[in-house]
């Protein structure tokens, strides 16, 4: 299992074993006293991958855009997602419901390649394509605020529990000075 799983690798084989009973995942969730979410996404490789090979790490590969239109359409023409993801040999069926999203959304242009983006050019020839000068001092540029992004991966899960606590504190604080405010404004405080 990744080191960054919610469940541990006890939980995950025990979850195992309680799918090959027939149990669910919610099922499963509720006797392990596991998040359900968790289980659903360890459920769904269950069902791809099998028993055995679900603890083992799946080795990705690229699937071309065509195959990936291919999957969508006949997903919505009634195959099932994880039937699709077996013959594709994917780790879970979740890419097809991506696939099928992104194709419902842009049809047959669907994961084509965004027009190129000028990288590789220097400012220079930039500015030369756009009809600019050169030599002239480029205007100065406002700090990008939003660089440096926080992903999931990067604060532990004790951060992210933390940082919701925190943010649910501060949501009932703001609730509690909104009425307080309003009861004064009514002169009934």
């Amino acid at each position: 299992m990744r080191q960054d799983c919610l469940i541990t690798n006890d939980q995950a084989k025990a979850a195992i074993e309680l799918f090959d009973q027939g149990h669910g995942y919610a099922a499963a969730a509720t006797k392990l006293d596991v998040h359900k979410p968790t289980l659903k996404l360890l459920h769904d490789r269950w069902l791809v991958r099998g028993t055995m090979s679900v603890m083992e790490p799946h080795q990705r590969r690229r699937i071309p855009a065509e195959q990936k239109i291919a999957t969508a359409k006949r997903y919505l023409d009634g195959e099932h997602k994880v039937e699709l993801a077996k013959e594709l040999g994917l780790a879970s069926s979740r890419p097809i419901l991506d696939w099928v999203k992104e194709y419902r959304d842009k049809g047959d242009q669907a994961f084509t390649s965004p027009p190129a983006s000028g990288k590789g050019t220097t400012a220079r020839m930039r500015a030369i394509d756009s009809g600019q000068d050169p030599d002239a001092d480029p205007a100065p540029s406002k700090p990008d605020l939003m660089a440096k992004k926080t992903r999931a991966e990067d604060i532990s899960l004790a951060e992210y529990r933390q940082l919701q606590d925190r943010l649910l504190r501060a949501e009932a604080e703001n609730a509690y000075l909104k009425k307080l405010k309003a009861l004064r404004q009514n002169g009934q405080l």
